[in-house]
């Protein structure tokens, strides 16, 4: 790194908001992914103006800039890959505006999303998206991966809250993409695209969100299957109701397996080829029917186990073993490969079984869990890090399940978003002229390419 930057930094922001030394690097080096890349240098900026000064100098000097929130990915999307300069928003963590009268609030990206629902839930409203690192990721991060949840079956993901972000643009402007108004059809949906975009395309400062009453009550039911076919039958068969679920989360037998080695508990028994978590919400009275009818729809396919959880002590076991699932696979491999594809519902039972095979091709575990509701598949693939030949298999096995995703007419990635790890893989899905419009929008945004260049393609 030029040193004649870093001090241009410095004399910009002071020397309590640059980091520059190799120790203080190092924090800013890696995510939840296997890979790291140290920066140059890692700057807090305060507000919007400072944001686009510090574009504006990277510009000059020809030097990468990385948007960091909390560093949680599973894709490398906050990796500085070409090293440079890492933007960390955690000092821009204020909830600017509360608007109850609209039922928006505009939050700086730093927010982490537990902060602030708390914050709404406090004045009895409702933040519904919720990634499974709600307690440590920001909001500029779920906004830039379009971050999901369990409960995306009934309430959607990020996308659906997101009306309007102040970005950043890689030339240094500053502009909103979006507006409060409930209708708006002026131009292009700038605001969709930013969402989802994994920071190459500007840096977020500002984002407002809509929000909702906050809910009444809820009750979940853990029910367990020892045919797949059955489980899967089951599962549609709910989502089928009028009165769907709020959450339809599943684990498969490996998952279970694995919980059941790790997870112990003397309410909730973990077992089968198949587990189900529902989740019913609304009033009381709108719980109690719910509960009722999802029960009586599920004992049609003769589970082997069904459960009613109404006692809150009850609802945490059940959500504490669900979350149970990724530390429990330690003991399968050192070194695991994170994929969350999503496909249509109908081929969930078929991508489940092609998962099993794939196991049993490379001999290597596979472990799969995730969102039955929206398709969205959590596969694991375990290894041992000392082991070469063992991970040449697990990186040949994700090709080979990318490939069947595709096959399936699914998406490569649900929620964690292309970054480096998927990036060479989208040529499956979409051919040459599709990749030079995703190119060229970039582009537009970034013509320098000095955004967190070197992701998605």
């Amino acid at each position: 790194m030029n040193r004649k930057l870093i001090k241009e930094f410095e004399k910009m922001l002071g020397k309590n908001r640059v980091l520059s030394e190799t120790e203080e690097l190092l924090c800013y080096s890696y995510d939840a992914t296997s890979k790291e890349f140290m920066p140059d240098v890692v700057v807090f900026p305060l507000n919007s103006n400072e944001i686009s000064d510090i574009v504006k100098l990277c510009l000059q000097y020809d030097t990468p800039i990385v948007g960091r929130g909390s560093g949680s990915g599973f894709s490398g999307g906050s990796l500085p890959l070409k090293g440079g300069v890492v933007v960390s928003f955690t000092k821009m963590n204020r909830i600017l505006e509360l608007d109850e009268e609209n039922m928006f609030v505009t939050v700086e990206p730093g927010v982490i999303n537990e902060d602030l629902k708390s914050y709404l839930a406090d004045k009895g409203y409702f933040y519904p998206p919720d990634p499974a690192s709600y307690e440590f990721s920001t909001i500029g991060g779920n906004v830039a991966e379009c971050s999901g949840g369990p409960r995306a079956l009934k309430y959607g993901v990020t996308k659906d809250y997101v009306v309007d972000i102040e970005i950043v643009t890689g030339e240094g402007e500053i502009i909103n993409s979006g507006s409060k108004a409930i209708k708006d059809v002026s131009g292009y949906n700038i605001t969709q695209l930013m969402v989802g975009s994994e920071g190459t395309l500007g840096l977020f400062s500002k984002i407002t969100l809509r929000f909702l009453l906050k809910i009444g009550s809820n009750s979940l039911i853990l029910v367990s299957f020892d045919d797949m076919d059955k489980g899967v039958k089951a599962a549609i068969a709910l989502l089928k109701l009028r009165n769907r679920p709020s959450m339809l989360e599943f684990m498969d037998k490996f998952s279970i397996e694995s919980v059941k080695n790790y997870f112990k508990s003397d309410i909730i028994k973990i077992d089968g080829t198949l587990l189900f978590v529902v989740e019913a919400d609304g009033s009381k009275s709108d719980v109690e029917k719910s509960v009722a009818e999802y029960s009586r729809v599920l004992k049609e396919f003769s589970p082997i186990s069904l459960f009613i959880a109404n006692d809150e002590g009850e609802k945490r076991v059940i959500m504490e073993a669900r979350k149970a699932i990724s530390p429990s696979l330690r003991r399968y491999g050192s070194l695991k490969i994170n994929n969350d594809i999503a496909v249509p519902i109908g081929k969930i039972k078929n991508m489940l079984f092609y998962l099993e095979g794939i196991a049993k091709k490379y001999d290597i575990p596979i472990i799969n869990f995730g969102h039955f509701g929206d398709g969205n598949i959590h596969v694991n693939i375990m290894l041992d890090k000392e082991n070469d030949d063992m991970i040449k298999k697990g990186e040949e096995a994700k090709r080979d399940i990318l490939k069947k995703v595709v096959e399936l007419g699914g998406s490569l990635s649900g929620e964690h978003g292309i970054g480096l790890e998927k990036k060479e893989f989208m040529k499956l899905k979409y051919n040459n002229y599709h990749m030079d419009i995703l190119k060229n929008i970039k582009k537009v945004f970034d013509p320098q390419n000095i955004i967190n260049p070197g992701k998605i393609f």
